[in-house]
């Protein structure tokens, strides 16, 4: 059977369930192509296989139609996307998604933030933020025509911009998951982050506070403390002790080291469990021997119940911050506790390294900061000989791979680990 309008038709073929489309182009060139369009659709009795049999006849027939118009260059974009989204309608029960790029991005961003932590959905943010600035007007075209081109365009401002390429790459890790998620959704047709040319250059890096830095850190405090002024809370600057130690002797974030429960500490068991921010949302516990110096710090703070302290037994309600008065505080910002510690350093006479920012949106990166003290934490230990998977381990660095065969039967190796940490002056 054939069924003609101008030069296109369709057709059947014989054992072949779908309608085939014939049709030529501008040069008069022959093309035929299955529509994927079933010419004998299924239903519940005669009446509806007719019915759906007229519908996708006349499809295809649309079908045919519109596809020599485009090789003609006659058709618009708004009637082939119309068609396509009919035929997906007809064949898979859904229509096409033709999204906006900073649509599709944006709600990819609000997926994130029910997924991710706080500060990571903050930094996916920015990223989106200055690729679609980077767009321009074109964050409003579909996200199937975002290019290469494009993509690199946004790689080479931002190295313009100052930005180290090792940031460069890692904004191009994170950008790279929202088209990946596309491209297996069919939304797009490739993957253009994926193509891109990524930048290569070497990551700065904090550098360690030796121990001496560290005692004279802790010196610093009691300065402080003794020249606290009237209007100044008293506390801070021995909160300040406890989480420099903490930092020390545990490796962990400065966030972490403040808001750390006193229900993490199990002293019976002579260990620190806690779920750092950065990994909570992958439900991955830190487990750390709790070194005899800092130890001994936590029990002696005005926090810890006497009588349970002695029995090495506090306890699950204990949930108060070992450092109350800077938990309450911003770790970044103006007047946050990265700018404070700044304050101690100087106080201690550690010479702050500060590599200028290039471009302008270039950052300065500093040499010394609390981030340091993790960097002391691995150096002190790979000084003392103690295995990289083990230090991976403490530090928290360890793959899904490492975590899932962590045991408590490696405890003592991990204990061994953090004793040879030297006790601070």
């Amino acid at each position: 059977m054939q069924i003609l309008c101008t030069m296109a038709s369709i057709h059947k073929q014989s054992g072949r369930a779908y309608w085939f489309a014939s049709y030529r182009d501008a040069s008069g060139k022959q093309h035929f192509v299955s529509t994927k369009i079933r010419h004998a659709p299924l239903g519940h009795d005669g009446k509806e296989r007719a019915t759906n049999a007229a519908k996708n006849r006349r499809l295809a027939l649309d079908m045919a139609m519109r596809l020599e118009e485009a090789e003609r260059g006659n058709a618009t974009e708004i009637h082939l996307r119309k068609l396509l989204s009919d035929v997906s309608e007809r064949v898979n029960q859904r229509r096409l998604e033709f999204k906006a790029a900073d649509t599709f991005l944006n709600d990819w961003l609000a997926r994130a933030e029910k997924t991710k932590s706080a500060g990571t959905h903050e930094r996916y943010g920015g990223i989106v933020k200055n690729f679609l600035k980077s767009l321009g007007s074109k964050a409003k075209a579909k996200l199937s025509d975002i290019t290469l081109q494009d993509v690199q365009k946004f790689i080479e401002k931002r190295l313009e911009g100052g930005r180290n390429p090792s940031t460069v790459r890692t904004d191009c890790k994170i950008l790279n998951a929202p088209f990946a998620l596309a491209l297996r959704q069919g939304l797009t047709l490739s993957n253009p982050v994926a193509a891109a040319e990524i930048p290569e250059g070497a990551k700065e890096s904090r550098s360690p506070f030796t121990r001496e830095q560290v005692g004279d850190l802790l010196k610093a405090c009691d300065r402080l403390q003794l020249a606290v002024k009237k209007d100044e809370d008293p506390n801070v600057w021995k909160e300040w002790k406890t989480c420099i130690q903490v930092g020390f002797y545990t490796g962990v974030r400065l966030g972490d080291a403040v808001g750390m429960p006193l229900s993490a500490f199990d002293f019976e068991g002579q260990v620190l469990k806690l779920r750092p921010q950065k990994t909570s949302r992958k439900k991955r516990d830190l487990i750390i021997p709790l070194h005899p110096q800092l130890e001994a710090h936590v029990l002696d703070l005005p926090i810890v119940p006497k009588d349970r302290a002695l029995k090495g037994k506090l306890g699950d309600d204990t949930h108060v911050p070992i450092c109350p008065t800077l938990a309450k505080r911003k770790v970044s910002g103006k007047y946050g506790l990265s700018i404070q510690f700044h304050k101690i350093m100087a106080e201690a006479d550690i010479k702050q390294e500060t590599i200028a920012a290039g471009g302008d949106a270039g950052h300065e990166f500093n040499k010394f900061t609390f981030h340091s003290l993790r960097h002391s934490f691995v150096s002190e230990l790979a000084n003392a000989g103690i295995a990289p998977d083990v230090r991976q381990m403490l530090a928290g660095h360890s793959d899904d791979r490492s975590h899932a065969v962590y045991t408590h039967t490696k405890i003592d190796a991990l204990r061994q680990a953090i004793d040879k940490l030297p006790r601070l002056k």
